[in-house]
């Protein structure tokens, strides 16, 4: 019976290591074609940490945001429509046609609730000058957006409810506009122009208003609707119709909340607040013995708060250039590239963050890449007004710690 629970347990750790599990068990004396395998643990002390701001990047979350929020400021909006017609599969160079003739454009964003809840007024401006570019998704901000190009204001508009049926109804801000905005965006004239919005409340509010964006996983995105006539001939009309054109890119321009004490001695990360962290992990001169494949990689970190958290994720990458430790500080751009080719998303377990950098560490222990450190920040799948703090390394009992588990052949 006992050899029997020998070659059972055995048997066990053997597929498991075929998996690469990161079992921390001492070695396995044989594998499974009696080739001798370890599997061999090292821990990497993390020596530097350290939070910093940058500013908010809101371009890929799923609502854009109007008023004030836990002293968050929605400045205002910018969209971008596609130049193809989702209806239809034409360009806006379909309206050149002399036999089309456009009576009224419609702007359309869909609230995030189905009862009207105020009656703010929005208004409305576009970007007259041209180009192909008025605003990056991923770059634009508070600190390096003008919003003096844009255009006086175009129209104005109220939430306004559309019932779908007895059971369902669905809350609308549409924004009504004259023919002249589809001269310019069929201007060939300008090969790519560039069919952007800027809507913002006409008036300040201590309200928050939230509307789908073109990331919204479950909703109607922006939408843009071209209402025309079709005529045969000077006079007589085949059709009176619409197209329909949706946003193909949208960002929030906020101004954050103010710092914490907290957010700035923990390490924090949050999209809204522009909140990331970096962190070194001393690998020193290791090498990865040869013909060794690394299991797992995990750098850990424990959470501050001990209170229960919707599902969370970080986002981590290792870093291109050396990082600044010395305090907390707040950067008019992000100084700290990171290497793509590296990416990896981690959720939060039990308030117990541990982030898996095998491919990093494989290739630093092979010396073909180097250690500048990893750089930490919140998923844009997150609630962009969470932030999450994690201990530093000054925390004797939770402090961040990278385990590298590989086997030896």
């Amino acid at each position: 019976m006992n050899i029997n629970i020998l070659n059972t347990t055995l048997g066990v750790c053997l597929v498991g290591l075929l998996a690469l599990s990161a079992c921390e068990e001492a070695a396995i004396p044989v594998g499974v074609d009696n080739t001798p395998i370890t599997l061999d643990t090292i821990s990497f002390p993390v020596v530097k940490a350290i939070a910093y701001q940058s500013p908010p990047e809101m371009g890929k979350t799923e609502y854009l945001y109007f008023g004030k929020q836990d002293g968050f400021d929605f400045q205002y909006n910018l969209i971008k429509f596609d130049s193809t017609s989702v209806t239809a599969n034409t360009p806006f160079s379909y309206f050149n046609d002399s036999l089309v003739v456009v009576d009224s454009l419609r702007l359309s964003l869909r609230f995030d609730k189905d009862s009207i809840t105020s009656d703010a007024e929005f208004q409305l401006r576009y970007f007259p000058s041209g180009g192909d570019s008025v605003f990056n998704e991923l770059e634009s901000n508070y600190l390096n957006f003008n919003q003096a190009i844009a255009s006086e204001i175009i129209s104005t508009a109220q939430m306004e409810a559309d019932s779908i049926d007895t059971n369902k109804t669905e809350v609308y801000l549409n924004f009504t506009l004259d023919s002249s905005i589809v001269n310019a965006f069929r201007d060939t004239s300008v090969l790519e122009y560039n069919r952007s919005f800027l809507v913002e409340l006409a008036n300040e509010s201590s309200e928050s208003f939230y509307f789908h964006s073109t990331d919204i996983q479950a909703g109607i995105k922006p939408e843009l609707t071209v209402f025309y006539r079709q005529f045969l001939s000077d006079t007589v009309v085949l059709d009176t119709t619409s197209r329909s054109y949706l946003a193909v890119a949208d960002i929030s321009i906020i101004t954050p909340a103010p710092i914490s004490f907290e957010d700035s001695t923990t390490l924090s990360v949050s999209i809204a607040k522009g909140l990331k962290s970096i962190v070194f992990v001393d690998m020193g001169d290791w090498t990865l013995p040869s013909k060794s494949i690394v299991s797992s990689a995990q750098i850990i970190f424990n959470r501050v708060e001990s209170d229960s958290i919707a599902q969370f994720k970080v986002i981590s990458h290792p870093m291109t250039s050396e990082g600044v430790y010395e305090r907390f500080t707040s950067f008019m751009d992000d100084p700290y590239d990171e290497d793509l080719n590296f990416f990896v998303s981690t959720a939060l377990i039990d308030n117990v963050l541990k982030i898996n950098h095998r491919k990093a560490a494989t290739e630093i222990g092979h010396k073909n890449f180097t250690n500048f450190g990893f750089k930490l920040q919140s998923s844009f799948n997150n609630d962009p007004f969470t932030t999450v703090q994690f201990y530093g390394i000054n925390n004797t009992d939770y402090y961040p710690v990278m385990r590298v588990i590989y086997v030896l052949p």
